[in-house]
């Protein structure tokens, strides 16, 4: 579940309250039965607030306070992705690395963020950034901007060495 891009905590931990709990709902006349889903886990990719302006979710105090709350509530296996692109970066995909290794230094840091991280979202293309349809570059995003493949390699490479 990713937090809204609105910020707040209580909209994503509601959604995995409830995906952690089983359902019985009608569709198409039908009456279906939902198990729970035990491994619903949070997506976190920072907010805009009511100004426009992007907020990091990412830092040791976003995530302890996660922790927190998954603990107080009693949320089966606590599990968070970082999302290191969107509002966590300002979409500066050059900035990815730097988050991911902020993350991974936390994790050496603290045990409980250690256990609860289970990995990273980063935007990743054959060549580096974005482009407007019209441009016509092949292999190069028409979404959001991308880390290309080359710094992909050494990147994941850098990651896999401090795991």
């Amino acid at each position: 579940m990713k937090n809204p891009t609105s910020s707040g905590l209580s909209v994503i931990l509601n959604s995995i309250e409830t995906a952690q709990s089983q359902h019985i709902f009608l569709y198409c006349s039908l009456e279906v039965e939902s198990n729970a889903n035990d491994m619903a886990h949070a997506v976190l990719r920072g907010y805009v607030d009511k100004y426009g302006k992007n907020h990091a979710n990412y830092h040791y105090e976003d995530l302890i306070l996660l922790y927190e709350n998954y603990c107080n509530k009693g949320y089966k296996y606590p599990a968070v992705i970082v999302d290191a692109n969107h509002s966590n970066s300002g979409k500066q995909y050059l900035e990815h690395p730097r988050i991911v290794n902020e993350v991974l230094t936390m994790m050496n840091y603290s045990s409980d963020i250690k256990k609860m991280v289970k990995g990273f979202m980063v935007e990743s293309y054959i060549e580096d950034g974005c482009q407007k349809i019209e441009s016509g570059i092949y292999g190069k995003s028409i979404t959001d901007p991308c880390l290309g493949w080359e710094k992909t390699k050494r990147f994941i490479s850098s990651v896999a060495n401090q795991i």
